[in-house]
């Protein structure tokens, strides 16, 4: 995303001291290689075979009940074949992702659970209302809220200011963080983006997702950054309800305007979400059985 000057001076006002980790040379070869008229999957594997934890991780996962081919999956480029290259690629940026993200003595297990299966929502609500790509509908949950460990590693008081910005029913989430910090996750999480080559639309919703005015007002929001903040605020509810962390002020503010921009009455939306969480409970209790 090519941003105006005055823009580029705002955001770098804005880091307030928050290290942005560069993108890692694996991931950027790699989207390198899939932006190509023709992907080689050979090189795919190459590139992912050069970090033999990243391999292992992609084999592992190939293996898995939700991937599995009802055989044992032995080598990456079995694997890669199974997945395909979109479900590789955001298995590639969430394993990086936490990588890089990881903040010494920070608990985060809550929040990547969370942000696995926000992601995992994008992508099932995109594939079942066909109002997104299902690969960019999980991108974007895996990474709207990579702000977050940035500030929590920053600002002790973090935490504390997340409780109070969860609970805001009259305000936006991140008018909360602006006035204690002056700065916010959304803004810190678009600079990462934007940082490790995703696309413009998703940098964009990721700067905006909390902002719910934006799908109900004429906006310069393009069409795909607005479907997919739409789609983040059903997922969210879906993911929090799951892992009984639900954010309800959230779901309160952004079920109405997200239902508008797909199309669905409220009711109707809500009846999709409830049936996804239904299919995550139930993949939960078949695991633990």
């Amino acid at each position: 995303m090519n941003a105006p000057a005055h823009a580029d001076h705002k955001l770098e006002h804005s880091l307030k001291g928050v290290s942005i980790p560069s993108c890692p040379a694996v991931l950027a070869q790699l989207m390198d290689e899939l932006r190509q008229p023709q992907v080689s999957g050979k090189r795919i594997a190459a590139l992912i075979g050069e970090d033999v934890g990243l391999a292992a991780m992609v084999v592992k996962s190939a293996n898995s009940p939700l991937f599995g081919s009802g055989r044992r999956i032995g080598s990456l480029d079995e694997a890669i074949r199974l997945l395909g290259f979109g479900t590789l690629t955001n298995l590639v940026q969430e394993a990086l992702l936490r990588t890089a993200l990881a903040a010494p003595g920070a608990a985060l297990e809550r929040f990547w659970d969370n942000s696995r299966y926000t992601a995992a929502a994008s992508a099932l609500i995109a594939r079942k209302t066909g109002c997104a790509r299902a690969e960019t509908a999980y991108t974007f949950g895996l990474f709207h809220d990579c702000g977050i460990p940035l500030l929590v590693s920053r600002f002790p008081n973090y935490k504390q200011i997340l409780g109070v910005a969860n609970q805001a029913t009259e305000r936006w989430f991140t008018d909360v963080e602006d006035e204690a910090l002056d700065t916010n996750h959304a803004t810190i999480g678009y600079i990462l983006a934007r940082t490790w080559g995703l696309t413009e639309n998703v940098c964009a919703a990721i700067l905006c997702h909390h902002d719910y005015s934006v799908l109900i007002e004429d906006s310069s929001l393009e069409p795909e950054s607005r479907t997919l903040i739409a789609v983040n605020v059903v997922a969210e509810y879906v993911a929090g309800t799951h892992l009984r962390t639900r954010r309800d002020a959230e779901w309160d503010k952004g079920r109405a305007p997200a239902a508008h921009i797909l199309g669905y009455p409220v009711a109707e939306l809500e009846d999709l979400a409830d049936d996804i969480i239904y299919s995550f409970d139930r993949q939960g209790s078949a695991e633990s059985a």
